[in-house]
């Protein structure tokens, strides 16, 4: 029997659903296999984790400039070096008792955190497992680089190429994309779908989502969109965790009295609103990324958060399988660009097709199930 540890850091995240996916993806593709998924932060810092996790989306609500600022900044990876280094060895006795009670075969790390702290182990201990980094956005940076990760899964060549320039070789680096439930493979009925929610068959519909969290200019999205009086799209509206988001939602919709509007909380079944949609307003999330273009859904973007979003961002615009809106009040503006001008959403679907990766998670099973 194979046993497999796979690390994230916060349930709440794009990280834990990647997590999630290996974890099926290793299931679906072998039968004697043991998985355990663990919070890496709650596990070895767990006041600490919850102080960084409140802090992180406290920056991105109110000071996204600073998160811009340090991600992936060398300056600031070198002043934290020497900080970072004694939280991996105050945590080193933590994660020692875990990996050896565990004695994996395998361990995924889906952030750098955890994946430093199994590097640190593995240095130490000689232990020889391999030790996989799963990338979740399109901008690698350089807190993921030790010399001890076997295989770096990475969204697309590109990102592999910026790793290569940072001094990964090549043939650790594997472009098989960012790891999406495996049920994103399977293409449900528009028609069933639209029809299972009341909404018209045959009418433009859009979804708009941000992140597990419910980020960004959702409600700006909603808003802009009914202003729109030629149009009468069905609209789609997922606030994730968001319980503020979805309260207010909840009494727009009531305020407005539109029949075409569905309001969600947290849902699982995101797969199927989006077979039900002809395009997605959301962040550049890389999961949310990931899944939209493992269903071929073109993308609006809205409100990336600075960082990897917005290196997200330019990546699908340059490959013209997303358009960036940069004024909440024009963005149903933008979408009566899509639908009116003839062609544009099929050129987007077919741009799409090089960039999805809807088996990713079995490729990635593949890959180490036959090391």
């Amino acid at each position: 029997m194979k046993k497999v540890l796979i690390f994230y850091i916060s349930k709440h995240s794009g990280h834990y659903h990647a997590a999630s996916a290996i974890e099926k993806g290793l299931c679906e593709s072998a039968d004697d296999i043991k998985i355990e998924k663990i919070n890496c932060l709650n596990y070895t810092n767990p006041i600490l984790g919850k102080i960084i996790n409140r802090a992180y989306m406290e920056v991105i609500k109110k000071k996204p400039e600073i998160w811009e600022h340090i991600y992936d900044n060398p300056n600031f990876l070198k002043k934290t070096k020497k900080a970072r280094e004694a939280l991996h060895k105050f945590n080193m006795s933590k994660i020692k008792k875990l990996l050896n009670a565990h004695s994996p075969d395998i361990v995924f790390c889906t952030q750098a955190f955890p994946c430093g702290m199994v590097a640190d182990y593995k240095r130490t201990s000689g232990k020889d497992f391999p030790l996989v980094g799963v990338l979740t956005d399109y901008a690698p940076h350089s807190y993921w680089l030790f010399d001890e990760v076997d295989y770096y899964i990475v969204p697309a060549r590109e990102t592999g190429s910026v790793l290569e320039e940072k001094g990964i070789p090549r043939d650790r680096i594997k472009p098989l994309g960012i790891p999406v439930d495996p049920k994103f493979r399977e293409k449900h009925v528009t028609s069933k779908i639209r029809r299972s929610l009341g909404l018209d068959v045959d009418a433009s519909t859009i979804l708009i989502m941000g992140g597990t969290q419910g980020l960004g200019a959702m409600e700006e999205a909603v808003k802009s969109l009914l202003l729109d009086k030629k149009h009468k799209y069905q609209i789609l509206v997922v606030a994730g965790a968001n319980k503020k988001l979805y309260k207010r939602l909840n009494k727009l919709n009531i305020k407005t009295g539109s029949e075409n509007i569905r309001v969600f909380s947290y849902i699982d079944n995101v797969d199927e609103l989006m077979d039900a949609s002809d395009v997605i307003i959301s962040k550049a999330g890389g999961m949310t990324t990931a899944e939209s273009l493992a269903k071929g859904l073109p993308m609006l973007i809205v409100d990336p958060i600075p960082g990897h979003e917005r290196m997200n961002t330019d990546f699908l615009v340059e490959k013209k399988a997303a358009v960036e809106n940069k004024d909440f009040s024009k963005i149903h503006d933008d979408i009566n660009k899509l639908f009116d001008t003839e062609d544009i959403l099929s050129r987007m679907r077919e741009n799409i097709k090089f960039l999805a990766k809807p088996n990713s998670a079995l490729d990635v099973a593949k890959l180490v199930l036959e090391r």
